[in-house]
């Protein structure tokens, strides 16, 4: 897992005015799993309230998955249910994957919650 201090461009755009918590740069692994999909993919930036995903086969906006996400904590691990908020299909000169809204953690909110302090 790469954590960086700066958050993202994408944090910093127009799209930062939709979002009630700020994003970090943090990689982590992800696992996600809807009703016709499961897939792996590194976050690009992550926050309390979400996370943004690279991937080259982005679900559709509005379909719920559940996520667990890597927090590199001692093995430490968030589990939750969320809904695909964004998807960016690849494009030339395009950020390609999708942003994942956390609707609802199962566990590990503390972890994310230390994760992220650890930004600031």
């Amino acid at each position: 897992m790469q954590i960086l201090k700066t958050p993202t461009r994408e944090s910093t755009q127009a799209a930062h005015e939709r979002r009630r918590y700020q994003r970090y740069a943090v990689r982590c692994r992800c696992w996600l799993e809807s009703e016709s999909a499961s897939l792996f993919a590194q976050t690009v930036d992550v926050g309390l309230g979400g996370l943004f995903l690279r991937t080259g086969v982005p679900l559709p906006e509005g379909v719920p998955v559940g996520v667990t996400l890597e927090l590199g904590l001692a093995g430490q691990r968030l589990i939750a249910q969320g809904v695909v908020s964004r998807s960016v299909r690849p494009r030339l000169g395009t950020r390609h994957g999708m942003g994942v809204e956390l609707t609802h953690v199962v566990d590990g909110l503390i972890g994310l919650e230390r994760l992220l302090g650890r930004q600031r």
